[in-house]
């Protein structure tokens, strides 16, 4: 990292991954509720762009905030200064490069191998050790007689388009000496450990297709495109008590920096669902999953009992957009954002349930995000921008299967220091929250659409619009099409308001996810940017 010509880095600090870059910066005074101002550009651009304003933390004097969708393997240039005046900051970084180096590459043989695959060789920065499948496909089944198929303890190693199946409890797991490490282009099944017999069998919780246990030292773990579905035993469900069982990504207590994107973490049938399709364990912490400058995108998400993404702790600039979730508890879970901030934007949510030992309409239904707060452990800046919630119907029941709720805290969690806007908030019952909120928590909603109530919050969505239901285009709203766009004319439709970087290459930004005129959204394992 440096400086821009004429202008000194004064502190400023940036992490990049391959389109975000986290920024820090502590500014010389409190530069108030505005924050610090941030301008970049792409090296050799003759104009700088804006964005959004960078948090001030009052619990360290600290301005935090991102950049995002950059190109990768670019170099920007970054001015940071207090609101109304010329930069006094300035950083340059490199988003990180899609094309790794390789020293040497392992060709596993063809076939199904039975024994599992300890990875204890890797590389450095100038070349990875790639192990990967036979042309004609490598398959390592265990048959329940090992604890994983592949174990890494070893840096800058990739994992390439191997089938794993048969895990006694975690297909992959991330050991102590693990880091730069890519995961991609597997095909990943039928791993995990009986529980206890229920309504249905049952998995030991945080059993995982690829899993890392207390590694604080893993940092940039990239997790890619990769089949993950149907576990041997599933979680239980909200019919019983709080769903414990195996997850697609499990990260506890594993450093940051990571990328997980693109990948198909799902199941065919709800007793083989999981506990959380991506997450952790140390929730009210200040660390937590996935922990600091981290991004979880473009994935499909299928089969939850709870999370669908559980991204709760100290979220410091962690960025989570472009995901599609489908049959899940929750949606977004960020109980608590402790330091914050954190991102959440251009996800869509389609069907919502957790309870399915019962009818469809005496479902509980969660909400899109689940966004409380603990104080005591801290009260970090959280965006939520652009979402959009699906109700998609089924004969013989009366109302939708999407979410119950909106944006809202949970329990003795409140929602605070979070700012909304442009979003659909399309809840199932017109009386449930599309936001529920408290008065005087710190929180600023405005201009989305939404059907559902309002709990308190003087002035929130004096810009927003209530409707019955949004009114999507022809062929639009309708699950994984990647179709999300507003009939033009109708509410929400070139209503919203101007984010820097997120939406100004919009002449007239669109409420909810998926902008007029853009190509389809893609998600999972061919998805794209």
């Amino acid at each position: 990292m440096t400086g821009i010509a004429g202008l000194p880095i004064n502190g400023a600090r940036a992490v990049p991954t391959f389109q975000s870059i986290g920024l820090y910066w502590t500014p010389p005074s409190n530069p108030g509720s505005d924050g610090c101002s941030v301008i970049f550009r792409k090296t050799g651009d003759a104009s700088f762009r804006q964005g959004v304003n960078m948090w001030y933390d009052p619990a360290n004097a600290e301005c935090r905030g991102s950049l995002v969708q950059l190109d990768p393997g670019t170099t920007y240039e970054v001015q940071i200064g207090l609101p109304g005046q010329a930069p006094s900051a300035s950083v340059s970084a490199t988003t990180w490069s899609e094309q790794f180096p390789v020293a040497q590459t392992i060709t596993l043989p063809a076939g199904t191998l039975s024994q599992p695959l300890a990875i204890t060789q890797g590389g450095t920065p100038n070349g990875y050790v790639v192990y990967q499948a036979d042309a004609a496909g490598t398959t390592i089944d265990v048959q329940n007689a090992y604890r994983n198929n592949v174990t890494v303890s070893a840096p800058y190693v990739i994992v390439r388009g191997l089938t794993l199946k048969g895990a006694q409890a975690d297909a992959i797991d991330l050991k102590s000496g693990a880091h730069d490490v890519v995961i991609e282009g597997n095909d990943i099944s039928g791993w995990g450990r009986f529980r206890a017999s229920g309504s249905w069998d049952y998995g030991v919780d945080y059993d995982a297709a690829v899993r890392c246990e207390a590694v604080s030292t893993l940092e940039r773990a990239i997790i890619q495109r990769n089949r993950i579905h149907d576990p041997r035993y599933g979680a239980n469900s909200w019919d019983s008590q709080h769903p414990a069982g195996p997850q697609g990504i499990s990260f506890n207590y594993c450093g940051g920096n990571h990328v997980m994107r693109y990948n198909e973490i799902t199941s065919a049938d709800y007793k083989h669902f999981y506990n959380d399709g991506i997450g952790g364990s140390d929730n009210y912490t200040t660390t937590g999953f996935p922990n600091y400058d981290t991004d979880i995108y473009g994935n499909v998400i299928q089969g939850v009992m709870d999370d669908g993404i559980e991204a709760e702790g100290g979220n410091r600039n962690v960025r989570i957009w472009g995901n599609y979730l489908d049959q899940t508890g929750t949606g977004i879970a960020s109980t608590v954002a402790s330091v914050g901030p954190l991102y959440i934007f251009r996800n869509v949510y389609n069907r919502s349930r957790m309870r399915y030992l019962s009818a469809l309409d005496a479902d509980d239904r969660g909400p899109f995000f689940k966004s409380g707060t603990d104080t005591s452990v801290g009260n970090g800046r959280r965006y939520v921008f652009h979402n959009t919630s699906l109700q998609p119907t089924q004969s013989g029941a009366s109302y939708g299967l999407g979410a119950g709720g909106g944006l809202q805290g949970t329990g003795s969690n409140p929602l605070t220091n979070t700012v909304s806007r442009n979003n659909i908030y399309n809840v199932w019952k017109s009386g449930w929250p599309s936001i529920d909120q408290r008065s005087g928590f710190g929180n600023d909603v405005d201009y989305d659409l939404y059907n559902g109530g309002i709990t308190a919050g003087t002035g929130a969505e004096s810009n927003g619009v209530k409707v019955t239901a949004p009114s999507f285009a022809s062929g639009s709203g309708v699950g994984m099409s990647g179709l999300y766009q507003l009939v033009p004319g109708s509410a929400g439709y070139g209503t919203g308001v101007r984010l820097p970087n997120f939406n100004d290459d919009a002449s007239a930004p669109d409420m909810g996810a998926h902008q007029a005129g853009k190509p389809a959204m893609t998600f999972g394992v061919n998805g794209s940017r």
